[in-house]
């Protein structure tokens, strides 16, 4: 029997507060990223440095905006070296986050199929599905990034960018041109995201590849499209919710910075695997997997 989205809320949130733990990956997610970011940070300006040795000669002598205008000239001297290793650091903090949420989603379904998870759910859906699911995020990635066409004319209108500065009549016409292919971008992304949006959990929880994955989440989509519209829409509200807050409390001095704290810990404390367990659930009640009724816990500890 298929359950309607306010069961799906109501369960799914009984299913997270029994089972906290949902929020490790997510915390250990977070701790990697920044761990590898921060080495990126570090070795990128050192391998640049490194290359360029006969160039930087005496440093010491350099004054601070000589060593700045030193520094953008060997960056701009080597960014294909820098965008090489950006796009590393990049492919490794996905492969990483990959990792987690596939492990996160291991355990969102083992609670919501018998009512609690370990650790051991982690581990084993993150070393089965990581490969899959980062390239699923890739895939999904390139389909966003195909919609650069929607900016194509813009472009190609304004030509060259002197002569779209020597003719400000036409600039008018021409922004506004640009602005409505970055828009109509926007929309493309949002509708594939929201298309897309069961992906990663079909791959999870059916063992699929990448491909099928796609077809599956695709497939969902349209068997269920108010439904998953309507989770999308929570999800999104949540978001925009926290951020009106954070508007609200900037202005309140002191409290502005606790609540930084607060909503960095919340949202991978609570949001990020509570969101977790409503997807799982609503993908495991359409698909026609088990669920456990956490209320019989409850009733028969």
């Amino acid at each position: 029997m298929n359950e309607d989205l306010g069961r799906i809320l109501n369960k799914g949130f009984s299913t997270w507060s029994h089972n906290y733990g949902i929020a490790v990956p997510y915390f250990l997610n977070m701790m990697a990223s920044v761990f590898i970011l921060m080495v990126a940070v570090f070795i990128i300006p050192f391998i640049v440095a490194a290359t360029s040795m006969s160039e930087i000669g005496d440093a010491s002598s350099l004054t601070t905006e000589e060593s700045m205008e030193l520094l953008i000239s060997l960056f701009s001297d080597n960014i294909v070296i820098v965008l090489v290793l950006g796009l590393i650091a990049f492919l490794a903090i996905a492969f990483v986050q990959s990792y987690f949420e596939a492990g996160a989603i291991g355990m969102a379904q083992a609670a919501s199929a018998s009512g609690h998870t370990t650790f051991d759910d982690m581990s084993r859906a993150g070393k089965e599905h990581v490969f899959s699911l980062f390239l699923t995020k890739i895939f999904i990635s390139l389909i966003f990034l195909a919609g650069i066409v929607f900016i194509i004319p813009g472009m190609l209108v304004m030509g060259d960018f002197n002569s779209f500065i020597d003719n400000p009549e036409n600039a008018l016409l021409t922004s506004m041109l640009l602005l409505f292919g970055f828009l109509l971008w926007g929309l493309y992304v949002l509708i594939i995201d929201i298309i897309f949006s069961i992906v990663r959990f079909g791959l999870v929880l059916d063992n699929l590849d990448p491909m099928e994955a796609l077809e599956t989440g695709y497939r969902f989509f349209m068997n269920n499209k108010l439904v998953v519209f309507l989770m999308y829409l929570v999800v999104i509200g949540i978001s925009i919710a926290i951020n009106m807050i954070s508007e609200l409390i900037s202005y309140v001095g002191v409290l502005a910075n606790i609540w930084i704290f607060l909503s960095f810990v919340l949202s991978f404390a609570v949001i990020q695997p509570l969101v977790t367990v409503w997807w799982t659930r609503l993908y495991m009640n359409r698909t026609g997997k088990e669920l456990y009724d956490i209320s019989d816990l409850l009733e028969y500890p």
